[in-house]
């Protein structure tokens, strides 16, 4: 996955993340179920977030996966952040 990942790609791998860390088959994830609901714990909410900002390089707000708690919402985050124009500096 890369910048350039279409939202359901960016989806698709979120949710084989989600299953991965809650060792769950990717077909029992729901990208509208906050990821609290499935008992993903703070420790993996901010492994899934390092993945993200590593996948995509965009910088992730770290309360990012409690402003965001479900995976639709941490996908229209992520593509905000991406369609950000890069500033360069001066």
């Amino acid at each position: 996955m890369h910048r350039d990942s279409s939202p359901d790609e960016i989806r698709a791998w979120l949710i084989e993340r989600v299953a991965y860390y809650l060792e769950l088959p990717a077909d029992n994830i729901d990208p509208d179920t906050e990821l609290a609901q499935y008992g993903l714990d703070s420790v993996y909410s901010m492994s899934i977030i390092a993945e993200i900002e590593d996948q995509l390089q965009v910088k992730i707000d770290e309360m990012a996966a409690w402003k965001y708690p479900t995976i639709n919402a941490l996908v229209d985050y992520a593509e905000n952040l991406i369609s950000e124009p890069v500033h360069s500096a001066p």
